[in-house]
């Protein structure tokens, strides 16, 4: 029991770590206002962070893959919302259009 608490926590130092690289590349790199931008970002850095991580961190492999899931998932979340914005965008766009 004591390995899984130690593995995950490496999986919450990873995130810290991106949350932080995020958080200090906003002001550098303008990647947009909104949250979900952010979210994208975090999600990128913490999948760079765990794939570049040594193997010997997560000894069951399993805990990497969970963090690269909490990636992904975050990406899809920003690749969801910006679908759903720009839907809404050409909605408005086609009554608009029809006026």
């Amino acid at each position: 029991m004591e390995g899984v608490s130690e593995d995950m926590g490496a999986l919450a130092g990873y995130g810290i770590l991106a949350l932080v690289t995020t958080i200090l590349l906003r002001p550098v790199i303008n990647f947009g206002k909104g949250f979900s931008s952010s979210l994208c970002v975090f999600g990128i850095i913490y999948a760079i962070v765990l794939t570049t991580a040594p193997r010997t961190y997560f000894e069951p492999n399993w805990f990497k893959v969970v963090g690269l899931v909490i990636s992904a998932s975050c990406v899809i979340i920003f690749l969801f919302l910006v679908w759903k914005k720009m839907k809404k965008k050409q909605e408005l766009m086609d009554l608009v259009e029809e006026e």
